[in-house]
């Protein structure tokens, strides 16, 4: 006779306060020349330090997590609007920095505002994360196993019948990516006139989830 089994989806959810406000700056701009693109991304890392490191912060906050200079091209037509071709028109720029501060508002105003003043064309995103979210996952996961052994319970015995032994438990091992955001800053105009009170931003707690799953026996089924 075949084994009767019951299979289900555990969900574990837990709250988090955040302790690291992380700061995510996107520069894109155009060159027409590739050489001055790269001299301009090695000057926006430069500054970066240096802006990290005149607020008492170490250089090492920032780190360069994308950076491309790529082709510009534009749609050329002639004068009755048909296509003629597709043309070179220079390099653009793009370039992402991230760096990960304490949760400090007169902090992150301070490095806003020098974004804003020495690195050109940027936009900047506040958000909140945590340094290490590895023990909130480990929680998360064993609330997903609970979750499923106590789902698992109550089908068995609404059926009449008792939980048997665990057959097969599966994880998916999702990236689970840890982060609220906050507030975007468009311009270097806007970071420039950032203030204290303007960035007075208390994160809210992070909810996050996961999933298992689990194949259990039943024993003594009708």
């Amino acid at each position: 006779m075949e084994e009767a089994t019951i299979t289900l989806q555990g969900k574990g959810a837990i709250h988090v306060v955040p302790d690291v406000t992380r700061l995510e700056v996107k520069i894109d701009q155009w060159f027409a020349d590739y050489g001055k693109a790269y001299e301009q991304a090695r000057e926006n890392s430069a500054w970066m330090v240096k802006i990290l490191e005149y607020n008492k912060k170490p250089g090492k906050l920032a780190k360069t997590v994308r950076l491309d200079i790529g082709d510009y091209t534009e749609n050329e037509y002639d004068d009755d609007g048909n296509f003629i071709r597709t043309g070179k028109k220079g390099y653009t720029l793009d370039q992402r920095i991230k760096i990960d501060l304490p949760i400090d508002n007169l902090l992150v105003n301070c490095i806003v505002r020098g974004i804003g003043k020495f690195i050109p064309s940027s936009q900047i995103n506040i958000g909140y994360t945590l340094q290490d979210q590895r023990p909130s996952e480990l929680k998360m996961l064993a609330r997903a196993v609970s979750d499923a052994k106590e789902k698992a319970t109550i089908m068995a015995e609404a059926a009449g019948c008792t939980l048997g032994r665990l057959i097969s438990i599966e994880y998916g091992n999702q990236n689970i990516h840890v982060m609220s955001q906050a507030r975007n800053i468009h311009s270097n105009t806007e970071a420039k006139a950032s203030t204290s009170d303007s960035l007075d931003i208390t994160p809210e707690d992070l909810v996050i989830s996961d999933t298992v799953h689990a194949t259990f026996a039943v024993e003594n089924p009708q």
